[in-house]
């Protein structure tokens, strides 16, 4: 009996670990752990919903700190993954841990990085599109989709509207000193309230410069300025 006890055991837990590693399988030697195999991935989605989850839709050639060779990503907004495609065409998600923090597409020179950063919400840790970085100032932007869930009609007088994805407004992030990013300051002084001791010298470049700190341009220009300090 005891016997039989250990076997449905020893049963029980390779059936287990069978369907958990069907869905969530680290891919290795070739990768060291860099990618996982995610089944919700390679199904195809039969939900008719408008719109797209992709800033990107195509796969592009990337770099990949922690992965010697070349991979063919991109970036879904939705659920803040980075989905990776092999030459099969099957999907994988890449694991969100160092060292495989920083994805630069080529030959464009664009890069994600997989950072800790702060919102109104609290603390966050995803995928930051950096826009600069020098002088231990870095600028970065949340790129985000939503879902937005489908209405049925109330009456005669209304439409029924299907599900679809929706772009978020942006959102930037600022980076001093390479500690956590913070959400970039919502008008001009906020941002001085940042930098107490240069404020005159930010008054100054405010006077002399339009700026608007809704446009990328602006934003960058001024974290530009900030990184003189």
């Amino acid at each position: 009996m005891k016997k039989l006890l250990i076997n449905t055991l020893l049963l029980f837990f390779a059936v287990f670990n069978g369907n958990a590693q069907g869905i969530l399988d680290v891919i290795d030697p070739t990768f060291s752990g860099a990618l996982l195999r995610n089944s919700v991935l390679n199904k195809k989605d039969l939900t008719k919903t408008e719109g797209s989850k992709y800033f990107v839709e195509e796969f592009r050639l990337a770099e990949v700190s922690g992965i010697s060779q070349k991979i063919m990503v991109r970036y879904n907004a939705l659920t803040d993954i980075i989905e990776v495609q092999n030459d099969k065409k099957e999907l994988f998600s890449l694991t969100k841990k160092d060292p495989f923090n920083t994805i630069t597409i080529i030959p464009f020179t664009d890069k994600i990085k997989l950072l800790n950063y702060k919102t109104k919400e609290g603390e966050a840790n995803g995928y930051l599109v950096e826009l600069f970085n020098q002088n231990e100032v870095a600028l970065y932007r949340r790129d985000r989709i939503s879902l937005q869930k489908e209405k049925e009609a109330i009456n005669s007088y209304t439409v029924a509207t299907p599900a679809r994805y929706v772009k978020t407004n942006d959102e930037y992030f600022l980076s001093l000193k390479n500690e956590n990013a913070i959400v970039m300051p919502k008008n001009k002084k906020e941002l001085q309230d940042l930098f107490p001791i240069k404020k005159e010298e930010i008054a100054i470049y405010f006077k002399d410069n339009k700026f608007s700190l809704k446009d990328k341009k602006s934003i960058i220009e001024i974290a530009k300025f900030i990184s003189k300090f």
